[in-house]
């Protein structure tokens, strides 16, 4: 005999609609989420990352004629950030290193003391016992510079750098080893955002002779998108 209409079970229909909306939402809220996830990484947070470039320099002797040393120099420039970069300005200095040996003396004590009172009063510190470094020309041996798209307007080739690019360039140094003991290569680069206005740049020299790269107007921080590195290392012609 069946049941009358009050006592039949009621249909879970209700029920399982609830449920199977709550994990539709939800689906539907993980997959926003991913796709919010992605553009924020790939087109968001890119576009308020500073831009990063390092600079790396390998040298290599090459040759020798009549005491002089050939030195191949490859300058690698490489976008390690999120951003594109436009490389506004490079410059390339050689600097000659004379070594001048002295043994220690009678008064090595003595002077190991004052070294050592000095140190709380120094930013640097680069002392050796036997010897002593010094720039031996009051003129660097190179200076080489070169202005890109956007910091001149005097013909020049566009430079760009898209994430994770790199490019190389090449150079012959030719140092006389009769005259110096090792060599100091110093590479300064500028550069901006690609996105970001161009400015314009100039050449000076510091105080040492080298070569380096300055705004041609006031470009004051903290809106100023000049970033530069710089980079510098030695090369003995022993």
């Amino acid at each position: 005999m069946p049941a009358p209409p009050s006592e039949r079970p009621k249909p879970r229909l209700g029920l399982d609609r609830a449920n199977t909306l709550v994990q539709t939402l939800a689906i539907l809220g993980a997959g926003a989420w991913g796709v919010y996830t992605f553009i924020y990484e790939a087109r968001i947070k890119p576009g308020f990352e500073p831009p990063s470039v390092t600079v790396k320099t390998d040298l290599v002797r090459v040759g020798e004629r009549d005491h002089h040393v050939a030195i191949r120099s490859t300058v690698t420039r490489t976008n390690v950030g999120h951003a594109g970069v436009r490389v506004l300005g490079l410059t390339y200095t050689v600097i000659g290193l004379r070594t001048r040996f002295a043994p220690p003396g009678p008064d090595a004590a003595a002077r190991e003391a004052e070294f050592r009172r000095s140190l709380d009063r120094a930013a640097t510190v680069d002392a050796a016992r036997d010897y002593v470094r010094e720039s031996a020309t009051e003129v660097p041996i190179l200076r080489q510079g070169v202005l890109f798209s956007g910091a001149t307007d005097l013909p020049s080739e566009p430079s760009e750098l898209n994430p994770g690019e790199a490019v190389s360039r090449d150079l012959i140094v030719y140092a006389d080893r009769t005259e110096f003991d090792a060599v100091r290569f110093e590479v300064r680069l500028a550069y901006a955002r690609e996105d970001a206005a161009p400015v314009r740049l100039r050449f000076e020299t510091q105080g040492d002779g080298t070569l380096g790269l300055a705004p041609a107007a006031a470009c004051p921080a903290p809106n100023c998108p000049l970033r530069s590195t710089d980079f510098a290392t030695e090369f003995s012609l022993w």
